[in-house]
């Protein structure tokens, strides 16, 4: 018997703009979007779910925000109130963004039901954010409603494709956090700053085909990551989603510091490698200054550190 080849209309000529190059979701008109955000608190990867979310929310998408610890309604509106509310605003359409709360997975097992049997009934665009997802699913545990709220999210990843239903998911770690099912799923992936050197080894073979290393993630600020994708891998610095410009502390301008001492200049070579030291060559040693800003003493201290640098080095 001959089968239809899935295709997600919807998706052709919808966008997500997340800092890099466009990403045209036609590229996932067959397969549905599962997306991954790894890195640890504080570093962006809430805020790329809700850049997300409205975005497609924007573009025809209902948006689900699945919300632990109860900070998105002040910023989408009221929490719907029950499973059977959730069902009634994801057939009606109305509202673009809707939030649930569920701090545990046991909270999270009847509205994942209620958007698994909406999904199946309209077939009608649906993107579920799963914020801190490692409280939902586990490769290990399966007490605590973990078992069941773990074969929701599969299901959402395994068979949402069919049903018009897209999911991004947040965790502290690539591997140890999130059942696998998700991982040998998902088709776009956002690694953030990772302070552990140990993390390495599950995210190495995302960046084979790269000269990405650890020390690249590792330097990377709050909103960046770097995003695998159907093109390959490309560092983005993630906008502000709406929402959160609204109720975000504004922060406080930092003015970039610079050695200015001996000592100062000296720490920063020995954090460099040699390659680098050696294409410091006076030519360019006069540009990059002249480019900072750098005062004749910041320059003379340098220039001194450097030399000094180079024939330890020797």
């Amino acid at each position: 018997m001959s089968r239809d080849v899935i295709n997600r209309t919807e998706m052709i000529g919808a966008t997500l703009e997340l800092g890099g190059p466009t990403i045209e979701l036609a590229e996932y008109a067959t397969t549905g979007l599962l997306a991954v955000a790894v890195g640890p608190r504080g570093h962006g990867k809430t805020n790329a779910g809700l850049l997300i979310a409205e975005q497609l929310a924007d573009q025809g998408w209902v948006s689900v925000l699945i919300d632990p610890e109860g900070e998105l309604e002040s910023m989408y509106g009221a929490a719907v109130k029950s499973p059977a509310d959730l069902i009634k605003k994801l057939a009606s359409r109305k509202i673009k963004i809707l939030v649930v709360c569920a701090t545990d997975a046991e909270d999270f097992v009847p509205y994942g039901q209620a958007i698994l049997e909406a999904a199946e009934e309209h077939r009608k665009p649906i993107f579920v954010m799963v914020d801190e997802g490692q409280l939902f699913t586990s490769p290990r545990r399966r007490s605590d409603g973990i078992g069941d709220s773990a074969d929701i999210l599969n299901q959402f990843a395994e068979r949402g494709r069919k049903r018009s239903l897209d999911l991004f998911v947040t965790a502290h770690r690539y591997s140890g956090t999130l059942h696998r099912s998700l991982f040998s799923n998902k088709n776009l992936t956002l690694v953030g700053c990772q302070e552990d050197p140990t993390a390495w080894a599950g995210l190495a073979p995302q960046f084979k085909a790269s000269r990405i290393d650890y020390s690249d993630l590792n330097a990377l600020g709050p909103g960046e990551f770097f995003c695998l994708n159907r093109r390959g891998v490309e560092k983005v610095r993630m906008p502000m989603a709406e929402a959160l410009k609204k109720v975000a502390p504004k922060a406080t301008a930092i003015k970039r510091t610079l050695p200015a001492t001996f000592s100062e200049w000296d720490q920063a070579m020995r954090d460099m490698t040699d390659e680098r030291l050696q294409a410091l060559t006076p030519p360019v040693v006069e540009l990059l200054s002249a480019v900072a800003g750098l005062s004749p003493q910041q320059v003379l201290a340098g220039g001194h550190a450097l030399a000094d640098e180079l024939e330890a080095r020797a």
